[in-house]
Order: C-alpha cells, then structure tokens, then sequence
C-alpha cells in the first residue's frame, strides 16, 4: 500500500511529510521519499497561543471557543509580555495573515489547509497522483494530553482533509489507547522496531528529541519486548525560555547560539530535576517507566529568571541531555551499544554535545552514536513516517501500542478513517470490509 504519513509535533515549527510503500509490517517497509514545511512565525505564535487556550480551560473545547479571542490576548500579555498596543497590533496582524475572523474553528481550518498543501508538495516532487494513494495517517497538532483524564485534544479535521485530497485519512490514532487506560504515548516505538527488524540492528536504542525527549528500546524482534518512554523536556524548555525572553521575536535556540555562549549553572540543573515536572504531585524522574508527559508538565522553574538568556539556555540543554543519559537507569536489560539519535532537538548542537559527552560517561564502554542519517534511516522523515505506517495498521487492526509503551493492558490498535465523498482505493475498500471499526464514529 501507498501511504502518506503527516506529523507537526509539540514544538509546533512546522509539518513533516513522507510517503511509504507498507503492509504494515517490517518485512514490506520501503521510504519513497519525504517532505516539510516550515510554519510562518505569525502561525507559530498563533499555535502557541491556541494550546495556552486550550489549557486554561482543560480541554473543554466549547468554553475555549466562546472565550478564543479574550484568551489569545491574555497569551500575548503575559506570555509574550506585550503591552496593550502591541497586543491589538499582533490581533490584527493575525487576522491579516489568517484573511478572516480570528476563531478556534478558523485555526483548525488552517491548520488542515496547511497539511493538504504539505501533501500536495510531496506528491508533485515524487511524480504520484492523489489516486495511486491509499491512505494518509494524520496525527494532527497536539494541544493537550492528559491521560489520566482521558483527554487528548489534538487538532485536525480528517473528513475535511479527506475531501480536500481525494484519500482515505486515518486520525486519532492516541484515542482508544488511553480510553482502554493507556498513556496514549509515546507510539514510536513499534515503528522504530520495525525498522531495526528491517536492517537488522538489534539491540538497538532510539532517542527521539523533539519538544519531549523519548526512548525506545529494542532488545528483540517481539512487540512484547519493546520498553519506550518519554525521558523528560526536549526543545520544549529552551524554545518557551527564548520566546519569553525574546518577547515572541525568537522561537527556538537556532543552531545553540545562546546555549554555545553560556554556562551551565549546576545548582539550577538540581532544581530543575526537583521542580520542573511534577505530575499528579508526584516527581517525574521517580515515577518508574512507561511514562509519558504533557509539555504543559514542564515547567519554567523561576530561578532560571536569575540567569541570563545564554546560562539559562546551556542549563535547560544540559537539563535535556542529562535527563535522557538518566532515563537509562531504569532499564534491567543489558543496554545496546548502539545508540540513534532522531528529531530537532539533536539539531542543537549543544544538545547533542552534552548528551554525547554524558552517555559515555555513564556507559563506560566503547559506544556507536549515530544520527538517523548515519543509522540508514532519516532524520527528517522519520516522524512522518510513524504515521504513515500507522495508518496502514490502523486500517489492517494491527497493534499500535503495546504495554511496554503505554502502559495499556494488552496490544491495541487504533485509529478512524474518513473516507473522501469520491470513495477510496479498492485496498482500503477490502480492508475495511474485514475492520469495519476502523471507521470514523461519524460514519458509521
């Protein structure tokens, strides 16, 4: 089957796209080729300013909508810390770019607007038609996950981008998970161990650093073996520092150019580890694997206000580092030597440096650090990809999660199609016929 997989993950940049051949399984696995899409600076903030919305009304989407603009401007008060002019100018500025009225309905539209022309890209720049297409996996933009809630509020309009592209799109892929009691991330791991059956590099550890950090572990080609967790912050801390800091004028520590020019305060680095994550008044970094985080979790301690922009940067990248070499010493399993580096966040190089310089360390023994480039796999891609598989699976009723992941009770697939109002590919047609849950509630 031919799927595109789409994924704009938490630290809200932008949209990866890749397009798979798949059965599904790591024996039929083949890349074909993959784009991206970096957001416009007005769209980011805007994102930003719709998850702080969101959260202020803990996922009640109603109340998020009645009260979306008086919201957007209390964001940029004191997030951005605008003053009153400078927050009428930025409303008006993001009416413009938006060209209609500024509403959470108008901000879902885009968003999916966005993910069609993403697809669109991709398929001209590989030479396939819409209808050579079986299926898209859609993750969407994540605004709020709180399992132990059952809340997941993950923006995206499936039966919207299914129309605009003519192609069966799955969505909601996190749902049944955790309704069935499961974290509902992380879900990369069965799809890294596909990877690693594919290539044959088993043992093998995969660190995923994008706006959260996660781990898999791959000890075995059986999904039961698979252990991945969620390690800590990823980007998430140093891009909210210098977007505080910057007033909304920076979003991210590009290339580690604060971080380069800063020094790690250690005492700080404790205090991070003791006060920056806390989930049901419980520390993170003592809860025992699987886990899984919300970015709101984490959290700006205040006396990283004592520091300047470049020591507060180098502190919450060494924070970064060193929760993940940490996170290893909840494994039992002999670790791999092996280790593959995946995401934006090893795009810093102040990241990837401290994390390199820490791991071995700790390891002491010889060790192969590879990016996902270098691994065979691909950086840029791979993200996307996850979902592109997953949709296949979603479609065939094949697990997504499995409890070493998510902590749910047994392997679970999941995952809704939207079918476009011309029908779909006689693929999807017989696969659905066989998994007639797979459908959209509203379909059925």
């Amino acid at each position: 089957m031919l799927s595109v997989g789409l994924m704009s993950g938490t630290s809200m940049d932008g949209i990866d796209a890749a397009l798979l051949e798949t059965d599904g399984s790591a024996e039929y696995l083949k890349a074909l080729g993959h784009a991206s899409m970096t957001y416009a600076p007005l769209f980011q903030t805007l994102l930003k300013a719709t998850e702080f919305t969101i959260r202020k009304y803990n996922g009640n989407m109603e109340n998020a909508k009645l009260y979306y603009l008086p919201s957007i401007k209390k964001y940029l008060a004191r997030e951005l810390k605008l003053t009153e002019n400078a927050t009428s100018h930025k409303i008006t500025e993001f009416v413009n770019y938006l060209k209609k009225p500024l509403t959470l309905d108008a901000i879902v539209k885009h968003s999916t607007e966005l993910h069609n022309t993403i697809i669109q890209k991709l398929l001209k720049e590989l030479g396939y038609l819409s209808k050579q297409i079986d299926v898209i996996g859609y993750h969407g933009q994540t605004m709020l996950h709180r399992p132990k809630d059952k809340i997941s509020i993950i923006l995206g309009d499936g039966q919207y981008l299914a129309e605009r592209t003519q192609i069966t799109v799955v969505n909601g892929f996190r749902q049944r998970d955790i309704q069935a009691g499961g974290q509902g991330a992380p879900f990369a791991p069965i799809y890294h161990q596909a990877l690693a059956i594919r290539d044959q590099k088993i043992p093998l550890a995969i660190i995923n650093c994008g706006g959260i950090a996660n781990i898999t572990l791959i000890s075995s080609k059986e999904e039961s073996d698979l252990i991945g967790f969620d390690t800590g912050p990823g980007n998430c801390l140093v891009d909210r520092l210098v977007r505080q800091r910057t007033l909304g004028k920076e979003t991210m520590d590009k290339n580690g150019r604060y971080g380069k020019e800063g020094k790690i305060n250690q005492e700080i680095l404790s205090l991070l580890y003791e006060k920056s994550i806390m989930q049901n008044r419980q520390n993170y970094f003592s809860i025992c694997p699987p886990k899984a985080l919300d970015v709101g979790d984490i959290l700006l301690i205040q006396e990283l206000d004592s520091l300047s922009l470049a020591d507060a940067a180098a502190t919450l990248e060494a924070f970064t580092a060193d929760s993940i070499v940490k996170s290893l010493e909840w494994f039992n399993h002999t670790l791999p030597s092996t280790f593959v580096l995946s995401g934006g966040g090893f795009k810093n190089p102040v990241i990837t440096n401290e994390f390199k310089q820490r791991l071995t360390a700790k390891m002491n023994k010889p060790l192969n650090i590879l990016t996902a480039d270098e691994a065979g796999f691909s950086s840029e891609a791979m993200e996307a990809e996850i979902f592109a598989f997953f949709a296949v699976r979603s479609l065939r009723n094949m697990p997504l999660s499995v409890p070493g992941t998510t902590r749910v009770a047994k392997p679970l697939s999941g995952g809704y199609a939207y079918i476009p109002s011309l029908g779909m590919t006689d693929t999807v047609k017989k696969l659905i016929d066989l998994n007639p849950g797979v459908l959209s509630p509203t379909l059925i």
